[in-house]
């Protein structure tokens, strides 16, 4: 499927991020004002996808004939993960590729070169058979890594986990609840629980493993260390704190001509990770390592041009803001006075040469649901801001704790003192605190989906099972979750599906544990967010942009900027980027 708009429109494509790094790109969006009485312009819709049958990828394949000329590529993220289970966050959405983009297959992928959805190493088409239900044909004569046969009966307990929210894994945020059952050996539905007209759109991130590997080791902790996929690679071995290496899966079926499944040229992967930028930049001028990202606009300016690669990685970046349990946050105005305190731009011109653009969401101008107006970026005003303060009755008593990651991109920790001066500055009280990664990871399961879900086990109920009422969410927004989460909390919502629906069920519902809005009033945003997905085209565009203008005007989140990735690349390393910032290692070839 065909998404309804050329990625080329994106404003700050691409293109224009490889040209940028010689000279400077256009002016940010002209910017708005955050209080509730602001009138949007009229915007431009866009025309969302219809859903349709899907057969066989017909992109370009890459050229026949090709050997590499080494047989180890060693690639650079900016952390350690902090765990390899496919089903659940591995820490950093760059580190993603460790594991989900070449360890496993995922049920449908968009592909590299046109963000069409095509099938993979695991299915070889689809169809809708009615308004919440679709039928994927999986490949035949596929294998796990540990020889386990792949066919319908083995997909069933990975779908049976990441079709519930409850368990805070990666994939339900995209496509919602769903169950599987077994048509034929190799045929399967997925039944969704509400309407679901473009469900292959949101299924990158559904992934398989070893079914046996998966019922040995049946709880999250026993599957930390290892991911037993069919992907084109196998894991060796990770050695904490070192390195993590994989080998060609010599038993990979490939899925026709499609550049992004056929089987490695390059025999073995080597996975390190640097905490620095610079440090990344100097180890692949001095031959230490092959390609390394995201080195940032400063490291890739001391490159020579052959060794820079600009992508994207489909996300902003953002803080998300505890609405529900902050004495402070809970306030509209309050948080309006901290968009407005803060000065986007000059972060932007200061920190990152002025070459990434400023948001007043998670989105931009192209995503399904977004529009000029609620994608603009909001006023610098200080003066607002204190106006705002007083009119909320801040009590600068309540501190507001910056949590996050020091590392996750370029320059982060400059980005936290300069959002904690910019608030000082009107008189509120933050404080910063940068967090291992797997800290924050365990604090950002601690939201509304996590406090509903002790709710219903305190009824005797199965969470896992038994959906959360309106009354549990009203009596979890009382309760609060068990552990704390955060205030302002470093995020870097991405957007590969190109439709608000994935951030509405995300970061605006109250059934995901990491989310911290909640509104199950009748009508209220959850009942926005079930009819809105089950909608397609431009009613589905109106609907999500009617919740993506709430989000803005509300401000839901702190937004802040999108996040172009600077790879930096031994030169004789063939290997083209993505526009999502995936990483298909079988792509990769070196020349002589």
């Amino acid at each position: 499927m065909r998404f309804p708009f050329p990625l080329r429109n994106w404003v700050w494509g691409v293109v224009a991020l490889v040209a940028v790094l010689a000279v400077a790109c256009g002016s940010a969006a002209a910017p708005t004002t955050a209080p509730a009485n602001t009138t949007p312009v009229d915007p431009t819709a866009v025309t969302g996808p219809t859903a349709m049958p899907t057969i066989a990828p017909t992109v370009t394949p890459l050229p026949s004939g090709i050997v590499s000329a080494r047989d180890t590529v060693t690639l650079v993220v900016g952390e350690e993960p902090v765990q390899l289970n496919s089903f659940r966050s591995v820490g950093a959405a760059l580190n993603t590729p460790i594991v989900k983009d070449n360890l496993v297959e995922t049920l449908t992928w968009q592909s590299g070169d046109d963000q069409r959805v095509v099938p993979t190493g695991a299915t070889t088409g689809w169809e809708q058979v009615d308004s919440d239900t679709w039928r994927f044909n999986l490949r035949q004569g596929v294998k796990f890594h540990n020889g386990e046969d792949w066919n319908a009966e083995a997909a069933l307990p990975s779908l049976a986990y990441m079709g519930i929210g409850a368990n805070d894994n990666s994939s339900f945020p995209y496509t919602g609840g769903y169950t599987a059952e077994v048509v034929d050996e190799y045929t399967l539905d997925i039944n969704c629980d509400i309407a679901c007209p473009i469900f292959p759109n949101t299924s990158f991130f559904v992934a398989f493993e070893a079914p046996q590997y998966l019922a040995d080791n049946p709880d999250d902790e026993g599957r930390a260390r290892q991911a037993v996929g069919f992907g084109p690679y196998q894991l060796v071995e990770w050695k904490p704190g070192v390195e993590i290496t994989e080998e060609i899966y010599d038993g990979y079926v490939t899925a026709g001509d499609h550049y992004e499944f056929q089987k490695p040229l390059i025999q073995n992967l080597r996975w390190l990770w640097r905490g620095e930028p610079t440090v990344m930049q100097a180890m692949i001028q001095q031959g230490e390592a092959d390609i390394a990202w995201d080195v940032g606009v400063d490291a890739a300016k001391a490159l020579p041009a052959n060794m820079v690669k600009a992508g994207s990685s489909a996300e902003t970046f953002a803080l998300t803001t505890n609405t529900l349990w902050h004495p402070e946050l809970k306030k509209l105005k309050v948080r309006q006075a901290i968009v407005h305190a803060i000065n986007c731009q000059e972060m932007v011109d200061v920190l990152y040469s002025g070459l990434t653009s400023c948001r007043g969401n998670i989105i931009w101008p192209g995503v399904i649901g977004a529009s000029e107006y609620n994608t603009a970026p909001y006023e610098y005003n200080p003066q607002l801001a204190r106006e705002l303060l007083v009119e909320a009755n801040y009590d600068p008593a309540n501190s507001i704790e910056i949590m996050g990651r020091g590392t996750r991109i370029p320059k982060q920790v400059e980005v936290y003192e300069a959002i904690q001066g910019y608030l000082s500055d009107v008189g509120i009280t933050a404080e910063i605190n940068i967090v291992e990664s797997s800290i924050r990871r365990d604090r950002t399961g601690c939201g509304i989906g996590k406090a509903a879900a002790e709710v219903v086990a305190a009824s005797g109920r199965n969470p896992d099972v038994d959906l959360p009422s309106k009354a549990d969410y009203a009596a979890a927004i009382v309760k609060g979750a068990s552990c704390h989460y955060g205030d302002l909390v470093e995020n870097e919502p991405s957007n590969e599906t190109l439709d608000f629906g994935r951030q509405a069920n995300f970061y605006m519902s109250c059934v995901y544990p990491r989310s911290l809005v909640c509104d199950p009033s009748e009508g209220g945003i959850q009942d926005q967010i079930a009819v809105a997905l089950a909608a397609s085209g431009q009613d589905r565009q109106d609907k999500l942009e009617a919740l993506a203008d709430r989000f803005h005007d509300e401000v839901l989140f702190i937004p802040g900027f999108d996040l172009p990735v600077i790879y930096a690349v031994d030169p004789k390393l063939n290997w083209t980027t993505r526009f999502d910032g995936r990483v298909r290692a079988s792509t990769m070839w070196f020349s002589e």
